[in-house]
């Protein structure tokens, strides 16, 4: 990863932070503070890599300052959080909405000016015989037929409305685009799902500029957030001139089998041919599930088995 990149990342973590990060106006390497930095506070004050010749903190300094710094805040906003306050006994609460009731006195009702008189009241005011049966053969049946009957003021219970049932969002359609360094953080959290590799976001954005400086290539597949990743290098060959290598495919566990890997591997296969690669190869990691069925479903042939070896940095 260039300067320029790593006084970005940098320059980001301290911002989260609330910190501000100096860097050296040096442009000629071995000239003074060339390639070193420096963090003061949101004052200005001096808190690394500051000194009366210069700047004086690498990269890997700041970096580290930075990580220890951010698990301290949150330890102490951890500490300084208070504790939930105990639950009331199962009991208490019954028993204080009891005594509440008893202390309260019933509510007087207070009868309505002109509300509907009893049937049998207005029975033995009615003076007309045929009207006395009318009023007999009414008494008795339910509310719901009176109500029914021509002439009738009576209103039946109103309906409940039926609930509406909300619009389901739309689902985030699946977008392939070529990575950037700012997605070294989605791209370490997906990573994490392999368990034989360790590595951090800025060792991901420095791998990934020296990638594409190679004239090789990654894309991400997005679903809402980023799913998925396929990279690519290009690897001159005596036998087969230049071969397209893809070198990693990988999909979120929790996304795969939608076609999300066929894509990503479609468009980089693409991205080969207009490189003026004519053979295409693929690493199939064993650690993912059904990796190899993957690849021969898509009429990729198994030609050769391929070992590693660690060797080391160079002494």
């Amino acid at each position: 990863m260039d300067d320029r990149t790593i006084g970005e990342k940098l320059r980001g973590m301290a911002e989260h932070r609330g910190l501000k990060l100096v860097k050296s106006r040096r442009r000629k390497p071995g000239t003074g503070d060339y390639g070193k930095f420096g963090l003061t506070d949101a004052t200005g004050k001096a808190l690394l890599g500051i000194g009366d010749d210069g700047l004086t903190a690498s990269a890997t300094e700041v970096e580290e300052y930075l990580r220890a710094g951010a698990a301290n805040t949150w330890k102490a906003s951890a500490d300084a959080t208070p504790a939930r306050p105990a639950k009331p006994a199962p009991g208490a609460k019954a028993k204080d909405a009891k005594d509440r009731d008893a202390d309260t006195p019933p509510p007087t009702r207070i009868a309505r000016r002109g509300g509907a008189r009893p049937a049998g009241d207005r029975l033995g005011r009615e003076q007309d015989p045929e009207k006395i049966a009318e009023l007999k053969s009414r008494q008795g049946r339910p509310m719901r037929e009176r109500a029914a009957e021509p002439g009738s003021t009576r209103v039946g219970p109103a309906r409940a409305k039926p609930e509406q049932t909300p619009t389901p969002k739309p689902e985030p359609k699946l977008a392939i685009r070529v990575a950037r360094s700012g997605d070294a953080a989605a791209l370490a959290r997906l990573l994490d799902q392999l368990t034989h590799i360790e590595i951090d976001e800025l060792a991901i954005a420095r791998n990934l500029a020296a990638v594409q400086q190679a004239k090789g290539g990654m894309l991400v597949a997005e679903l809402g957030a980023l799913v998925g990743c396929c990279g690519w290098a290009l690897v001159p060959t005596v036998q087969h001139g230049e071969v397209g290598r893809i070198t990693m495919l990988l999909v979120d566990a929790n996304h795969r089998r939608r076609r999300i890997g066929s894509a990503m591997l479609e468009a980089a296969m693409t991205a080969l041919r207009e490189a003026g690669c004519t053979m295409v190869e693929v690493m199939s990691d064993i650690e993912i599930a059904h990796s190899h069925g993957f690849f021969r479903g898509l009429k990729f042939e198994q030609t050769s088995y391929r070992f590693s070896r660690a060797i080391g940095a160079p002494s």
